[in-house]
C-alpha cells in the first residue's frame, strides 16, 4: 500500500510495508515529488511555501467567490485531509460552485497567513454533496487550528450587512460574536434570519495583519442551504412582549438576555443615523442606532435590539424603533447639580444643569462647551447638523443652563477593583438643539483692560493715603497673578487637545501661517505630515473608548519622540495627527522622517495585559520655495495620507508640486 510521506518540506510517495516503523524510512532526493494533499500544502511552513513546490489537488469547492477581494477570486478545497485556500487570480476565468469536484495543478505559496495553492489550473470533473462539517467553538477557531476548515457553528443572528456582491451576518455564539460572509442572492429575505437561532456551515477564514498574525476569524457559506434554522426569528418583532427599561439586565431566574428585545419609551434625544434615547418614568436607556428616520422627541417610541452592555452601561446593539400610537406624559426635565449628578444614577435621563462657559470647539464638527461649576468641569455637545445658526451669542464667561441627556462616564479602573458597583468618574450633557441652551448672564462688564484702568487711578490715589499703600499693593499683586494665571489656562486649553495636551488646529495653523512666510523670507522648505491611524475604530469597539484615549495618548508621545524639537506635531480631532516640519532643503528628509514615524509608531502597544497592534498612515505634502498656501498644504497631505490608506495602510505617501502643476502621489512603501 502507499502512504503519502512528509520529509522537511517536501511531500513524497514511498512503498512501505506496514510492518516497518515510519520512522525508518529513508527518503532520497530522487523520490520528491508533487504535493497531492490539501493537508500537505496547508502544514507547509512559510519558508517552506514560498519555494513554489508544485501542487495536484483533487478536492471539492466549498466555496468560490469572484468578488469579495479585489485582489483576486476566494477559494476554498477540501478532500479527505483537510482544506486549504487557492488563490485564483484575476481576471476570473472560471465559474465554481459548491459541490463541485476539480483537478487542481498550481504551486504552493505562503498567502496572507497560512499556505496556499497559488497559479491554479482549474478543471471541473464532477459533483458531490458537500462534507458533514464537525461542530466547533470561537474558542477554537481563534485558536488558529481549524483555519481554512469546513466547519459549523450555532449562534444568534444579530445584525445583516449588505454590499453589492455580499451579504455579512453577525452571529453571536455563546462565546462571542462570529460574522459570516455569503455570495448575495436577490430572491432571499436575510433580515428575516436576525434573531433567529441557526446553525451554519462554513469555511473558516482568518482577519489577519500585516505581520502575518492572526487577529480574528470569519466564515465563509456558499448559499443559504447551509444555514439551518433551529428556531425562527418572531415574524413582527414588535409584536413581542414589551420589557421594562428598569429591568433590562435584571437578574431574573431563567431568563436570558440572548435575543431581541422591545422596550417603550418617550423619546428625548434623536441624533438620526448616530444615537436614540428613550425615557421610561425615571429611567432613561440611550443606544447607537443606524436608522436615519428623524423622530421629535416627546413622541412614544417601540424600540427593539440585543440587550449588551457598553461602558459598563446598559444599551441596546443594532436597535431599530418604530413611532406608535401610544400618549404619555411631558418629561420633565430634572435641575440638577453637579454633585447630584454623579452622586446618583441619573444616566441616560433629561436633565438639566447650569455652569460657566469656558470654552468651545468645534473640531470634530459637533459644538463642544467646556463649562465649569464649582469644582466640576464638565463638556456639552450639539452635533453639527446645521442648527449653529440658531445659537444664541455664547461668550466665555457666560452663565448657561443646559437641558439634555445626561451620559455618564465610567471610572473603569475602580469599577473593576471594587465590588462591583458602578463608579462614575465624570458626566456629559447631550443637546438636542439650540433651543437647549438658555444663557442665564453674559460676562460681567468687568474686564482685564477694565481693571488695570481702574487699578491704575487706585495707585495714583495711593500717593494721597501713605497708610494705604502696602494693603493697595499685596491687593493689586494678588488680583493680578490670580488674572494671569486664569488667562493662562484659559489660553492653553483653547489652544492644545484636552487628551494629548498636543496643539490643537488653531495654534497650528498659526504656526504654519509663520513657517511659509519664514521660508519664502529665507528659501527654506517645509512640509506638512497628515497622520491617521489604522483601524482605530476597532480599537475602540474592541477594548474600549478609555483604552482607546490611553493609545492615542501613547501614540503622541510616540511622534514627538520621532520629529526635532523645531518641528511642531498637533491632533485635529480623534485619531488624526497633522506635523509641520521647518528648514527642509529635499523632499527625502520629509520623507525620511515620515518613515520614522511609522516604524516607531507601528510597535504594539502594551495597555495592562493586552497588547494592541498598532499601524499608522502618512500623507505628506512638502512646499519648497512658494506657490502653495496653508489650506492647499493640509488638502494634499491629507489627500496623500488616504492614498496611502487605499494602497494597504502602515505606509506614507508623498504629494510633489511640479512647477505649478498638478500634484502627483509618489508612493514610499514600507516592510511590514
Amino acid at each position: 500500500m502507499r502512504f503519502p510521506l512528509q520529509f522537511g518540506s517536501f511531500v513524497v510517495c514511498c512503498v512501505v510495508w506496514s510492518s516497518i516503523p515510519a520512522q525508518a524510512a529513508q527518503v532520497s532526493s530522487a523520490l520528491l515529488s508533487t504535493l497531492t494533499t490539501a493537508h500537505s500544502v496547508h502544514s507547509l511552513s512559510v519558508e517552506e511555501a514560498t519555494r513554489n513546490y508544485p501542487v495536484h489537488l483533487h478536492a471539492m469547492v466549498t466555496y468560490f467567490d469572484p468578488y469579495i477581494d479585489v485582489r483576486h477570486a476566494a477559494l476554498f478545497v477540501h478532500d479527505q485531509t483537510g482544506s486549504v485556500f487557492v488563490n485564483v487570480p484575476r481576471p476570473v476565468k472560471v465559474n465554481l460552485h459548491a459541490g463541485d469536484l476539480i483537478d487542481v495543478v498550481g504551486v504552493s505559496a505562503p498567502g496572507d497567513y497560512a499556505p496556499i495553492v497559488a497559479n491554479p489550473q482549474i478543471r471541473v470533473q464532477g459533483k458531490a454533496s458537500l462534507p458533514k462539517a464537525p461542530s466547533v467553538t470561537l474558542a477554537q477557531l481563534l485558536s488558529g487550528g481549524f483555519d481554512g476548515q469546513w466547519v459549523e457553528i450555532t449562534g444568534v443572528v444579530h445584525a445583516v450587512h449588505f454590499t453589492d456582491h455580499n451579504v455579512s451576518v453577525d452571529i453571536a455564539t455563546v462565546e462571542g460574536p462570529i460574522s459570516a460572509t455569503t455570495m448575495r442572492a436577490p430572491d432571499f429575505d436575510y433580515s428575516s434570519l436576525i434573531d433567529a437561532v441557526v446553525r451554519l456551515e462554513g469555511s473558516a477564514g482568518p482577519e489577519f495583519n500585516r505581520k502575518r498574525q492572526m487577529v480574528g476569524v470569519h466564515l465563509f457559506f456558499p448559499t443559504t442551504e447551509q444555514v439551518h434554522v433551529l428556531q425562527p426569528a418572531p415574524a413582527d418583532p414588535y409584536a413581542t412582549p414589551l420589557h421594562p427599561i428598569a429591568q433590562l439586565l435584571q437578574f431574573a431566574d431563567g431568563f436570558e438576555f440572548n435575543h431581541r428585545t422591545r422596550v417603550r419609551g418617550t423619546v428625548t434625544l434623536d441624533w438620526p443615523g448616530r444615537m436614540l434615547c428613550i425615557q421610561e418614568g425615571v429611567s432613561g436607556l440611550c443606544m447607537q442606532t443606524a436608522q436615519s428616520t428623524s423622530i421629535r422627541t416627546g413622541r412614544v417610541v417601540d424600540v427593539i435590539g440585543f440587550p449588551a452592555i457598553s461602558q459598563f452601561k446598559v444599551t441596546l446593539e443594532n436597535a431599530s424603533f418604530q413611532s406608535t400610537e401610544s400618549t404619555a406624559s411631558p418629561i420633565m426635565a430634572r435641575l440638577l447639580t453637579p454633585d447630584e449628578i454623579l452622586r446618583e444614577d441619573h444616566d441616560g435621563e433629561l436633565v438639566q444643569v447650569e455652569g460657566e462657559l469656558i470654552g468651545q470647539d468645534r473640531a470634530t464638527g459637533d459644538l463642544t462647551l467646556l463649562l465649569r461649576s464649582g469644582n466640576y468641569f464638565y463638556p456639552a455637545i450639539l452635533p453639527g447638523n446645521g442648527a449653529e445658526e440658531n445659537l444664541p451669542n455664547l461668550k466665555d464667561g457666560s452663565r448657561l443652563r443646559l437641558t439634555g441627556i445626561c451620559n455618564i462616564q465610567v471610572d473603569s479602573e475602580s469599577t473593576n477593583r471594587g465590588e462591583g458597583g458602578m463608579r462614575p468618574r465624570s458626566f456629559q450633557v447631550l443637546l438636542r438643539s439650540p433651543d437647549d441652551l438658555e444663557v442665564l448672564r453674559v460676562p460681567s462688564w468687568w474686564s482685564r483692560d477694565h481693571i488695570l484702568a481702574i487699578l491704575a487711578a487706585v495707585v495714583l490715589f495711593a500717593f494721597v493715603a501713605i497708610a494705604w499703600i502696602v494693603v493697595l499693593r499685596r491687593r493689586v499683586e494678588s488680583q493680578t497673578r490670580a488674572l494671569r494665571e486664569s488667562e493662562e489656562r484659559l489660553r492653553h486649553m483653547s489652544h492644545h487637545d484636552a487628551l494629548t495636551g498636543l496643539p490643537n488646529r488653531f495654534l497650528f495653523n498659526d504656526r504654519l501661517d509663520v513657517a511659509l512666510k519664514r521660508s519664502e523670507r529665507f528659501k527654506t522648505g517645509i512640509a506638512v505630515l497628515m497622520l491617521d491611524l489604522d483601524r482605530f475604530k476597532e480599537v475602540n469597539d474592541t477594548y474600549g473608548h478609555p483604552m482607546g484615549d490611553q493609545l492615542l495618548c501613547i501614540v503622541a508621545s510616540r511622534i514627538r519622540l520621532s520629529i526635532r524639537k523645531t518641528d511642531t506635531v498637533a491632533r485635529f480631532g480623534g485619531d488624526e495627527f497633522v506635523i509641520l516640519l521647518t528648514d527642509l532643503h529635499e523632499v527625502s528628509e520629509a520623507k525620511a522622517i515620515a518613515v520614522a514615524i511609522i516604524g516607531q509608531v507601528s510597535k504594539p502597544v502594551l495597555l495592562g495585559v493586552v497588547t494592541i497592534p498598532i499601524t499608522i498612515s502618512v500623507g505628506v505634502c512638502p512646499y519648497l520655495l512658494g506657490g502653495s498656501n496653508p489650506e492647499s498644504l493640509l488638502q494634499y497631505a491629507d489627500a496623500a495620507m488616504y492614498v496611502a490608506k487605499a494602497r494597504g495602510r502602515n505606509q506614507c505617501e508623498v504629494h510633489l508640486a511640479d512647477k505649478g502643476a498638478n500634484l502627483r502621489a509618489q508612493p514610499s512603501h514600507l516592510p511590514v
